[in-house]
């Protein structure tokens, strides 16, 4: 009841369908593998009521799953098979999600993963389908016959479709047993032109739909302005033809890795500033080009917490993160906004990643979602007035208003100084999800650090992280909100975050001094490293009783890290030097 009042005063409050002809639209990126994401965010008459005018259905709800093929060849899913079944079923959910969503008057949209086909199809005709690797091959004119019969069917089949987000680089099949696919380019950005051009001309011309094709390809298409340009520049413009791009550079991340050479084509290198501190920019493909272009923005972000704590980043989205300051160019949506080529806002409201924490109030990504939906509808306003407005909404009493807004801009700090750094020159990879990572991933990074002398700068870095956090736990438990469970949620978040982050700076202490005294011989303060562990210790069972003490904590970090194929994780890390500097 609380949600819908809310969403009702959000009408008031001015979230309307956008006045600019634009699109906003969001996505619920589930968890691959692993059972739907529960959130409002799946219901259209709320995603209507904050402002969205369409909705992204993820990859396992796409219209290509639920079309049969029998008009192409009976025998792909014969009639009365298990896979026949499932395709079947899979037609009716799809079609009733669907169906709800044009109800609430949103347009739909279904993100595919390109190139996917039907197991059986591919097996028979892999003479002429594939490439010698095996590989679904979109030169081939008989795979371009299979994806023009695909697109045909599934609008057919869904006439409510508005259009398709076309996916391609990372090719999930957990949850579609009956298919097999690839990522397209195997000969180089050539395969690229080849499969748009199909698709706008079966999509954009051929049935008047929308077609938005997403850049991102973990490298080249996404990142480096030359190979975009070679890719779209070969494309004709349409009215119906978007390209779909992350606001950073790779990944959701505050901070790169590698400094960037333009002769250099790889994806996680990019900028690198005056001063030698080389960091994550805003995305250089933005404002560039002759199409229209749409930003995918992730309000729940996968290396940051995932809602689990208090985490802003609709401000820095619209108006620039802090350490982009001396980037040349574009820094912001504001900024891309300014030069007429922004022509829509993906929000991701949910999901990106992999796992935990598993959050089970969505008071965060909410915030996120709303002023990145207010603003895309209405870009006149600055982000600060989205923010104050929808904070009304959500119930923030006025005189706390500006407390509450600190804390959310406090923040941007302590995630970029108590996670990445401002100074840059980390591993980014050592907390995502819910993994934390040790010194088997951060060592070579954290022995850079110390062979420049850094050392002690770096240190003081995450325990100025800390006071921050702590500053936002402050903060949090002087707001009072007249829902309970956000009122409770909010505060138990906060200590979350400030546990969190004290964690990874204490073992990020005994990590670096572990390192500079193998590499440069400093003697170890052994008291201060015996004290470190024990706090270390102090903090997870800390951690442990917050969860045990309220329903509504998300779930925990993991002191290891799996995710990369090794079971190794800061708890093993920090046993390892706490023993040997006993």
């Amino acid at each position: 009841m609380i949600r819908h009042f809310i969403a009702c005063i959000g009408i008031l409050l001015g979230f309307q369908a956008p006045a600019w002809g634009h699109i906003v639209m969001d996505m619920v990126h589930h968890n691959p593998g692993e059972a739907p994401t529960r959130s409002a965010y799946l219901d259209p008459g709320y995603l209507g009521s904050i402002g969205y005018d369409a909705k992204v259905f993820f990859l396992f709800d796409a219209a290509q799953f639920g079309i049969d093929w029998n008009d192409f060849d009976p025998g792909i899913f014969e009639p009365g098979t298990p896979a026949a079944e499932w395709v079947q079923v899979h037609a009716d959910s799809i079609t009733a999600g669907y169906d709800a969503a044009k109800k609430a008057g949103l347009d739909v949209y279904c993100m595919l993963d390109m190139l996917v086909l039907p197991r059986t199809l591919v097996e028979k005709r892999s003479d002429l389908i594939t490439d010698s690797d095996g590989k679904i091959d979109i030169s081939r004119p008989y795979t371009q016959l299979c994806i023009r019969h695909m697109i045909r069917s599934m609008f057919e089949r869904f006439p409510q479709l508005d259009g398709l987000v076309i996916r391609t680089g990372e090719t999930y099949l957990h949850d579609a047993p009956y298919h097999v696919g690839n990522h397209p380019v195997r000969r180089g950005m050539d395969d690229h032109i080849t499969l748009i051009n199909l698709l706008r001309d079966e999509v954009c011309d051929r049935l008047d739909k929308r077609l938005i094709y997403r850049t991102w390809d973990m490298g080249q298409l996404h990142t480096i302005p030359h190979h975009y340009l070679a890719v779209t520049d070969s494309i004709e413009p349409h009215d119906n033809l978007y390209f779909s791009i992350k606001h950073t550079a790779t990944d959701f991340w505050r901070m790169g890795i590698q400094a960037y050479s333009p002769s250099v084509d790889t994806f996680d290198t990019y900028w690198l500033d005056e001063s030698g501190k080389y960091g994550m920019p805003f995305n250089p493909c933005l404002g560039k080009g002759r199409h229209k272009q749409i930003v995918e923005v992730q309000c729940q972000r996968e290396y940051e917490g995932k809602g689990a704590h208090p985490n802003y980043v609709a401000h820095g989205v619209i108006d620039g993160y802090s350490e982009l300051g001396s980037q040349p160019g574009l820094k912001s949506l504001s900024d891309l906004d300014a030069t007429g080529m922004l022509h829509g806002v993906w929000t991701w409201s949910r999901g990106g990643g992999w796992g935990g924490p598993y959050i089970p109030n969505e008071f965060w990504i909410d915030l996120n979602a709303r002023v990145m939906a207010m603003w895309a509808n209405n870009p006149s306003l600055t982000e600060e007035e989205c923010f104050n407005r929808v904070a009304l909404a959500k119930g923030v009493p006025s005189d706390k208003l500006a407390d509450f807004r600190r804390l959310c801009l406090l923040t941007e700090d302590g995630v970029l100084k108590g996670q990445y750094s401002a100074y840059g020159g980390t591993y980014v990879n050592w907390t995502r999800d819910d993994s934390m990572t040790g010194d088997a991933f951060t060592g070579g990074y954290i022995d850079a650090i110390v062979r420049n002398g850094d050392a002690d700068k770096y240190i003081a870095e995450k325990d100025e992280a800390v006071e921050t956090w702590r500053e936002i736990e402050r903060l949090a438990a002087a707001i009072s909100l007249p829902d309970e469970a956000d009122n409770e949620f909010v505060k138990v978040s906060a200590t979350y975050g400030r546990i969190k982050y004290e964690i990874l700076a204490t073992a990020w202490r005994m990590m670096v001094r572990d390192r500079e005294n193998r590499l440069t011989g400093r003697e170890i303060d052994r008291e201060a490293m015996k004290r470190d562990a024990e706090r270390y210790n102090e903090l997870w069972q800390e951690w442990q009783a917050l969860k045990d003490d309220h329903q509504c904590c998300p779930t925990l970090y993991r002191g290891i890290s799996d995710f990369f194929g090794h079971d190794v994780g800061l708890n093993a890390t920090v046993t390892a030097i706490s023993r040997h500097h006993r």
